[in-house]
């Protein structure tokens, strides 16, 4: 008798790849553009942020999650939020046990153990990835985390619908030397390519020379607080 393995779909499908983690990436690529990028004294979060409704106000898409520290993400908004409530606990938590801030890679550790938690059960996967950024004793960080509780460490990235474009872009146009200004043009001009005119942008941002985590929004190619 043969086994359906549409039946066990909390397991692995027939080519080995985990279908639920496969189901939760596909939520990911249909969310806003997020991207974050990395340069030597700085590191910049950002996010399009859109009513679902004309009427409705927009989530907020990029976080505090404490001084030195910041998240954004993209895929089911819901899920966003009980990653951020998280980080938020386990960064209280560190200050209130070692009298200190958290390193930005500890807390990546928690949230990527987070995420893999719900891959080794037979419940839903966290429908979001989330790009982390802040300073640290190391200096700037920037790091990703996807359903499966992968981390990657890097310069840039880029979540959400036509994220390949928004890679793409940065790869031929990032430049390590950018100014606060450029990093934030260059921006904005990869959430116009990539299928969004005008777009309202959420962004966040942090320096070594002022390692306090900062948020603003940018309407299209014009700055406001």
């Amino acid at each position: 008798m043969t086994m359906d393995p549409s039946r066990f779909q909390m397991f692995y499908g027939p080519e080995g790849r985990m279908t639920l983690v496969d189901r939760a990436l596909e939520a990911v690529m249909r969310g806003a553009i997020s991207i974050g990028l990395r340069f030597p004294r700085y590191a910049v979060l950002a996010s399009m942020v859109k009513p679902t409704r004309k009427l409705m106000k927009p989530s907020d898409k990029v976080f505090i999650v404490d001084d030195h520290v910041g998240v954004t993400g993209s895929g089911y908004i819901s899920d966003l939020y009980r990653i951020v409530d998280h980080m938020r606990i386990e960064a209280q938590r560190h200050r209130l046990l070692f009298d200190a801030a958290v390193d930005v890679g500890t807390l990546v550790d928690s949230v990527s153990g987070y995420f893999h938690g719900y891959t080794l059960y037979p419940v839903r996967p966290q429908g979001v990835a989330v790009i982390i950024g802040g300073v640290d004793k190391l200096g700037v960080q920037l790091y990703q985390v996807d359903p499966s509780g992968t981390a990657f460490n890097g310069d840039a990235f880029a979540l959400g619908v036509n994220s390949d474009k928004a890679i793409d872009i940065l790869e031929n146009e990032y430049r390590p030397d950018m100014s606060l200004d450029e990093a934030l043009n260059l921006i904005t001009s990869v959430v116009e390519r990539t299928g969004n005119p005008e777009p309202t942008i959420q962004v966040g941002y942090i320096s070594l020379d002022n390692p306090v985590f900062r948020r603003e929004t940018l309407n299209g190619r014009n700055k406001s607080t």
